[in-house]
């Protein structure tokens, strides 16, 4: 009991740690499911950057490379007017729409489409005649003022964007290379290579938007990443990638499981206690109705031995007085008051072991009861207690025999309580046996090793093991009788108390009996360190063996003698 506030205590300390941990764990690993998120959309737009360095790089290349031809171009185009042949590098995967020679004063010098259906500038014609005009003024200054380095711009013109390269030569006279890409290529490059497939892109240089893809899927609050794009140019570019993180629902059913399972853990634990509770306080209404109990069931005993030793004084007087009378110490008694003196005796005496019961009863139920114990002969003493209930054996026209050896070891017990309990089953049998006849018989029986008894005696194995304990020595005390036997399950419910099998009728109190003696005499062998069994069968009869320890000390004092 004490121990229940003290858990009642620490259970609500215990769930706040336990969601403290629950808490600290969920976030830790929400954070780590959102950095590894975030790591890998870095890591695949740092692919997707790579993939356009390596777009740029490789066009810008591939101008670089048709340089020599230009220059024989424009050393041939001193003498004669030579068409700008760029060859097989046309046929070149990924290779530009169109490509263009502009000296430093604007003015298209050369121009050829590179694949079928490609619009170029009339040779001869002004840079600033391009549309969009703004396209024309950047170009034209990049023209005029650019140094070594190579630039890039974006045309929106003819309704299709386009990137134009733009490549100063390393020639005598300033001539700059243009070269014309659609941006549909560098989109079509990133979706063949399957990095535009669920997030989008939008890459920028300085000053416009090279490619703007929005993807597909993308929910209304999407995260972004950028990564820079080191290009071919003057400046480098800057990729950002916007995509919709994939593990936001399994981070969703993470909080939602894990905290169902505290909130869960919490009600049990509330049920718990509560159950806990409802328990100490039906335990603690049970241990006062058991203290009750055992008051009231002490008082009863205090009660029942104080009335039975009150009656016994008086009762006693009774018989007195009633032997008086029979020794005609008043008078002489005539013919007509012989009778109901003696029925008055026979009541009397009815009445003072109905109340010697009880007062057993309750001095046992008290613990009260004291035993005094002494060695006994059981031969001599057997036959003593015999000699009491002998008279009314032949009363009833039954045989009666005892098979008690003299060799029988002394026992030592209380020789008051074991009077009582061989009366009371003798009583017994002389009650329920009409026809035959009663004997007792004594054996010894116990384990040969232990006890060192002969092997004859050990042979009743069967006895043996019906004894309180089959290792031990014992001496076997037997009342059988051929009365009227006990039914199998009836055999323990007759030890109980105020318990009857066949009993009389209702108003002969005098047979009928009060269900007491077969429960004292248990409770009076038990008290003695023995016990009591019964054997039977209806019809047949009934064997009630009394078990008696013997002290194996005694069984060599009895040899030694």
């Amino acid at each position: 009991m004490s121990r229940l506030p003290i858990r009642a205590r620490i259970a609500p300390v215990a769930l706040a740690i336990v969601f403290g941990f629950v808490v600290v764990g969920f976030l830790r690993a929400d954070r780590e499911m959102v950095r590894a998120e975030q790591d890998r959309a870095a890591l695949r737009a740092s692919e997707s950057a790579a993939l356009v360095e390596a777009f740029l790089f490789r066009h810008s290349n591939w101008l670089r490379a048709t340089e020599p031809l230009i220059l024989d171009y424009w050393d041939q185009a001193q003498t004669v007017a030579p068409t700008l042949d760029i060859g097989e590098r046309a046929r070149t995967p990924g290779a530009f729409d169109a490509l263009w020679i502009v000296d430093s004063a604007g003015i298209v010098r050369a121009a050829r489409a590179l694949r079928e259906g490609t619009n170029v500038p009339v040779t001869g014609s002004r840079v600033l005649e391009l549309k969009p005009s703004m396209l024309a003024n950047e170009l034209l200054t990049l023209v005029r003022t650019g140094g070594t380095d190579p630039n890039a711009l974006v045309s929106a013109g003819s309704g299709n964007r386009q990137l134009l390269f733009v490549f100063p030569l390393r020639t005598p006279t300033k001539l700059t290379a243009v070269g014309v890409l659609p941006l549909d290529s560098l989109t079509t490059f990133l979706r063949r290579r399957k990095n535009t497939a669920s997030f989008g892109l939008v890459i920028k240089s300085p000053t416009d938007t090279i490619v703007s893809h929005p993807g597909e899927g993308l929910n209304r609050k999407p995260e972004s990443v950028q990564s820079a794009i080191n290009t071919p140019f003057a400046n480098n570019w800057t990729l950002t990638m916007v995509y919709s993180p994939t593990g936001r629902g399994v981070r969703i059913a993470l909080w939602v499981v894990g905290l169902g399972a505290v909130i869960g853990l919490g009600i049990g634990l509330l049920l718990e206690r509560r159950e806990a509770s409802r328990i100490a306080d039906r335990s603690s209404e049970l241990e006062h109705l058991s203290a009750e109990l055992l008051r009231a069931n002490r008082a009863k005993s205090e009660f029942l031995a104080n009335v039975s030793h009150e009656l016994r004084t008086p009762l006693n007087a009774i018989v007195g007085f009633v032997d008086l009378l029979r020794d005609g110490v008043y008078g002489t008694l005539n013919s007509r008051q012989v009778g109901p003196v003696e029925r008055i005796e026979a009541s009397a005496n009815h009445l003072r072991h109905l109340v010697d019961q009880v007062l057993d009863l309750a001095k046992m139920a008290a613990g009260r009861l004291e035993v005094h114990t002494e060695p006994v002969e059981l031969r001599p003493f057997v036959f003593d207690v015999a000699s009491e209930v002998e008279p009314l054996i032949t009363e009833k026209g039954l045989t009666f025999s005892l098979t008690v050896g003299a060799t029988l070891p002394r026992v030592r017990t209380d020789p008051t309580h074991l009077r009582q309990i061989l009366i009371n089953l003798l009583g017994n049998a002389v009650k329920f046996t009409m026809t035959g006849g009663i004997s007792i018989r004594g054996k010894l029986v116990g384990n040969e090793t232990r006890s060192g008894l002969p092997s004859v005696l050990n042979a009743a194995t069967a006895l043996l093991m019906r004894s309180p304990r089959p290792d031990g020595l014992w001496i076997a005390l037997q009342v059988v009788d051929t009365g009227i036997g006990i039914a199998e399950p009836d055999r323990e419910r007759i030890f109980d108390e105020f318990e009857q099998v066949n009993a009389g009728p209702r108003g002969d109190s005098m047979r009928r009996g009060t269900g007491l003696g077969l429960s004292i005499s248990r409770r009076l062998a038990r008290l003695i360190g023995g016990d009591i069994t019964v054997e039977s069968e209806l019809g047949r009869g009934s064997v009630f063996t009394v078990w008696l320890p013997v002290d194996p000390a005694d069984m060599r004092g009895d040899r030694a003698a």
